[in-house]
């Protein structure tokens, strides 16, 4: 395991609950469950291969899915099987996302790669994630993957004023920015063309977050309503899209 990787997410980082944490952060969680309940046929088989803390996989149980929850990190694990309902999930286990062996070819309707994209620098090992994940899926079945925008991620590092301009400058030449990779704007077209999936949707999860954080984190319930009704409306407009840090990519294998 990346030295980096583990420490970001087990000393300097609290993956749980981090999409819940003010309106801003929510927007990501709302929009990508918004997108689900659309779009997931009910009482699917899923397997969430990066499943962080379990928001998604929880919240999928709870609308009658049967979920296998995964991740690579033992701290993120013992996180979900501590929780209380941990028994609405039909399995939790650490896994790679490069070596699902474990599970049988066409075994799942849905796969999610929420996170794993994110920290992949290395395009066979980006080709490789995304292979074993169509393995493990069936025909016709649901494959969707979390993503970082360069230039949305280059606006949300800009505003918080703590990075040096030589450092984004950095970002936007190689799209690395610590343990995360930012793909360039048609980049992931260009390589989920590669599979045999047809695309649903490719989406601005996060939209305009970082431009509009103060104005949304201070809105009041309603102001926010109607500003969830804007971005749920306008989120695959390619303008948005790059503009926002994160992206969810969805497609049906054929």
């Amino acid at each position: 395991m990346n030295d980096d990787l583990k420490l970001h997410y087990e000393e300097n980082y609290e993956e749980d609950g981090r999409l819940r944490r003010s309106y801003g952060h929510s927007i990501e969680f709302l929009t990508t469950i918004h997108y689900f309940d659309k779009i997931l046929p009910p009482s699917s088989r899923i397997l969430d291969m990066c499943a962080g803390g379990g928001e998604y996989a929880f919240h999928l149980a709870n609308r009658g899915h049967k979920v296998f929850a995964c991740d690579l990190l033992e701290k993120h694990v013992n996180i979900m099987r501590a929780k209380l309902d941990a028994n609405k999930l039909i399995g939790i286990e650490a896994a790679n996302a490069l070596d699902l062996s474990r599970f049988d070819t066409g075994s799942f309707d849905v796969v999610l790669c929420m996170g794993a994209l994110y920290h992949l620098f290395d395009p066979t090992e980006r080709e490789k994630c995304i292979t074993e994940s169509l393995r493990v899926l069936k025909n016709g079945g649901i494959f969707a993957f979390a993503y970082i925008n360069r230039n949305g991620a280059y606006i949300a590092d800009f505003s918080r004023e703590t990075y040096p301009m030589d450092t984004l400058a950095e970002v936007m030449k190689t799209g690395k920015s610590g343990v995360f990779y930012g793909m360039n704007f048609g980049e992931v077209d260009a390589l989920v063309a590669k599979f045999p999936i047809e695309k649903i949707a490719n989406i601005g999860t996060n939209g305009l977050r970082y431009p509009l954080a103060y104005r949304i984190d201070s809105a009041t319930n309603d102001e926010f309503e109607a500003y969830m009704q804007y971005h749920l409306a306008t989120c695959e407009e390619p303008s948005i899209i790059g503009h926002s840090p994160n992206g969810l990519w969805l497609g049906k294998k054929y």
